[in-house]
């Protein structure tokens, strides 16, 4: 009762309401995942299931070929994205703008879009560069449909996540220590080697940690590159699951659980790596941070450029002019003849294909309705956590964050578990889509506003408070003004990711023409062969894409 009396209602109701949405979102799921696993004939509880998954569905071989596929796409992903950080951040690297543009606009474009562009590319049949390297040297090497195909595509996608953690975390470090080494007569690569990358060891085992539970939740690179080639992994064997006949919901769940109890010990681990007691082995003594001079490549500069401009060509620009160009194209593959060129699949995407624009509309509804209950709830959450003294905000924040160590997929089995058989209703419709993407979303938009939070000094209101304003005052005139860039940001980064999701309503659409979006539309052109018109639907949501990201980002950039 006491702690209760300290507390205003207003705030504990907040809390109610945040805990409550928090609840639905993202731990009724992730309940109800456990509990389909169990689920036997005749409504019984057992570990029937799992013994059935081992023993019919060759669960082992899919465990094989999913460590490999995430454990290789992470290890490229990180020699690619901290070795990009490391030049932006620390060195005189030209053409850094390129670098950071390029990783931006891979983060945010749909992970098919790159598969798509590859198979164009390296088919082993009749992909572009097998055509140009048969006609050179009499042979076609390359084969995009194969595990090492899978995770170089998932790589080009994934190091964008890396790049962009690991240089927000050289961004901040203090560079006395690279100074030190540097005056002591050390050369740049031991600089960076010995000095600047431990000091940022819990931003990189972060990063990892994270992009391991990614690449086992990226379902289209692997449908795309994989499912042809008969090489399953876990978020493909679980759709194979959902759309056979019968669909066996119970094995799936316990294939996510499986998943899901890996997941939680690497998350364990990252957790073990961020203790307080560890933290000092990752601090630097000082006041303000200051950056150091940027380390010369010297002869290595032009190698390094090289480098960057590869991965941006390969990453963005080679992909996206891909994809246009088939988009225009009349052949599929073959040779890259001028006279091919037409707008007939545009025509056919825009005009004729029935209910384009309901699909656009779904697209769009579902993003925004994602982005307004990820905002809202993220605010509340992190103003709850840091800055109130509420008994349980801890445990309110940590439940918010939990999605961000289940695999994608796994967590979509869970929705379905939760609300199939729901008097509500909402199994199969757009508001069911809306929630389970805010719910995967929930971390990143918390991580984002919880840290623009850390930064407004609370000093700002205090002086509120001298004037008289009460909490919610407070919140409306001080604190919201000057978060709109961060609130901003969050709003893109979630607006987007909801405009390129695939799984969630291919899982959840529940078959029905009423919840397509362009990302299952495109998947279902892709499927039947139907590349061009595939191709003219991806330009199509890069445009709608396009459209939000770069006033926001320009926006943004401006009030910084």
């Amino acid at each position: 009762m006491t702690a209760l009396r300290r507390f205003p209602f207003a705030l504990w109701l907040a809390f109610a309401l945040a805990a409550a949405g928090v609840a639905i979102l993202n731990l009724l799921p992730i309940a109800w995942l456990g509990i389909g696993s169990l689920k036997q004939a005749g409504g019984t509880l057992g570990f029937g299931r799992y013994v059935e998954l081992f023993e019919r569905f060759s669960f082992a071989g899919v465990l094989v070929n999913s460590w490999i596929y995430a454990l290789g796409t992470t290890l490229l992903s990180l020699v690619l994205g901290v070795a990009l950080a490391v030049l932006v951040a620390r060195t005189d690297l030209p053409g850094k703008a390129l670098v950071r543009f390029t990783a931006l606009f891979a983060f945010v474009s749909p992970p098919w879009l790159t598969a798509m562009a590859y198979v164009f590319l390296a088919s082993p049949n009749a992909g572009y560069l097998n055509l140009a390297l048969e006609a050179l040297i009499g042979v076609k090497p390359l084969n995009i449909h194969s595990m090492a195909g899978m995770i170089y595509v998932s790589s080009l996608f994934l190091y964008a996540y890396v790049f962009l953690t690991v240089e927000a975390a050289l961004a901040g470090l203090d560079g006395a220590y690279e100074e030190a080494a540097r005056v002591t007569g050390a050369s740049s690569f031991t600089v960076i080697r010995r000095v600047t990358l431990p000091l940022v060891a819990p931003s990189l085992i972060a990063a990892s940690i994270f992009s391991l539970i990614i690449s086992w939740g990226l379902f289209a690179t692997p449908a795309i590159l994989g499912m042809p080639a008969r090489l399953y992994v876990f978020a493909t064997q679980l759709y194979l699951f959902l759309n056979g006949f019968p669909p066996r919901y119970e094995v799936a769940a316990a294939m996510g659980v499986l998943f899901c109890l890996v997941a939680f010990l690497l998350g364990g681990l990252l957790w073990l790596t961020r203790r307080r007691r560890d933290a000092a082995r990752f601090a630097v003594i000082g006041g303000k941070g200051r950056r150091p001079s940027l380390l010369p490549l010297g002869r290595a500069r032009p190698l390094a450029a090289a480098f960057a401009v590869l991965v941006s060509i390969l990453a963005v620009i080679l992909p996206y002019a891909i994809i246009l160009w088939m988009s225009l194209n009349t052949a599929w593959f073959g040779g890259a003849s001028l006279k091919d060129l037409s707008f007939g699949n545009f025509s056919y995407v825009l005009t004729e294909y029935r209910d384009i624009w309901r699909i656009v509309g779904n697209t769009l509804g579902i993003a925004g309705m994602e982005a307004g209950m990820v905002l809202l709830l993220a605010f509340a959450v992190a103003y709850l956590a840091r800055r109130t003294a509420l008994p349980g905000r801890t445990v309110l924040s940590g439940a918010a964050y939990l999605t961000v160590l289940v695999p994608g997929t796994a967590f979509v089995i869970g929705v379905i578990w939760a609300w199939i058989k729901s008097p509500m209703g909402l199994y199969g419709g757009l508001l069911l889509i809306a929630m389970a993407q805010a719910a995967r979303s929930l971390p990143l938009a918390l991580r984002n506003i919880g840290d623009g939070l850390g930064q407004v000094d609370r000093s700002l209101e205090e002086a509120a408070v001298i004037c008289g304003a009460g909490r919610f005052t407070r919140i409306r005139a001080v604190l919201l003004p000057l978060l709109r860039p961060v609130l901003l940001g969050a709003f893109a980064l979630v607006f987007l990711s909801g405009l390129r999701d695939l799984n969630t309503p291919l899982f959840l659409g529940g078959g029905s023409a009423d919840t397509l979006t362009l990302a299952v539309v495109i998947f279902n052109f892709w499927s039947e062969s139907r590349m061009g018109e595939s191709a003219a639907l991806t330009i199509l949501l890069l445009g709608l894409t396009l459209a939000v990201f770069l006033p926001l980002h320009l926006f943004v950039r401006v009030r910084q």
